[in-house]
């Protein structure tokens, strides 16, 4: 079954609880995008985040260093997305499967996926990034959809989220291609009516 859920970028905690009071209730999980203005030229996420009980959270690691944010992580967040293009990242899968978090590997438009195929049975899922990441808003990236549908066959069972411009048209693309979780940042968080905009969304990757 498909799965949508909204994608945070926020710069303090009083923006973080805004948005997580906005969707609780209409969702269970939520991804974090966390940014240092390094590995992209925002920065979102970067305190000492307190996270409520109530939904469960994937941090999206999009940090040079991701080594130094598993430990911060633990025990806050249920599953990790480190970018294969980020410093030793190899070393990051294998040190937050040790940790007990869920495993997933992200990759950027323009990125070969035979950078992240050697990898893939370390993975619990591959997130493809749609759009340049590092800010909400960024445009659609077609060819995106061409890693989808590498990924989904070269590793059939292997669940594939996609990540940025997730409107209903763009998602229900994404779907067809192979993807089947969608993080969705402006469009679910700058709509007034939350639970239609997510029902609109739902109905377009079924």
């Amino acid at each position: 079954m498909p799965r949508v859920l909204p994608a945070i970028i926020a710069g303090n905690q009083k923006e973080l609880d805004g948005m997580r009071t906005r969707l609780k209730g209409n969702v269970e999980w939520v991804m974090l995008d966390f940014m240092d203005g390094s590995f992209v030229a925002s920065k979102a996420l970067m305190f000492d985040l307190k996270l409520p009980k109530g939904l469960r959270y994937e941090a999206h690691l999009m940090v040079r260093n991701p080594l130094e944010y598993l430990e911060k992580l633990r025990g806050k967040v249920e599953a990790v997305i480190i970018h294969v293009e980020s410093e030793d990242f190899p070393q990051a899968v294998k040190k937050a499967r040790s940790m007990g978090f869920e495993v997933a590997a992200a990759i950027n438009p323009g990125t070969p996926l035979e950078k992240l195929e050697p990898h893939l049975k370390e993975l619990d899922r591959v997130l493809v990034m749609t759009v340049v990441p590092g800010q909400y808003g960024a445009p659609f990236v077609p060819a995106a959809l061409e890693t989808v549908k590498k990924l989904r066959k070269s590793a059939p069972n292997l669940p594939i989220e996609v990540d940025g411009a997730m409107n209903p048209e763009n998602a229900r693309k994404a779907r067809a291609a192979g993807a089947d979780i969608f993080a969705s940042g402006s469009y679910l968080l700058k709509n007034d009516n939350i639970p239609a905009a997510l029902k609109t969304l739902c109905e377009a990757v079924v």
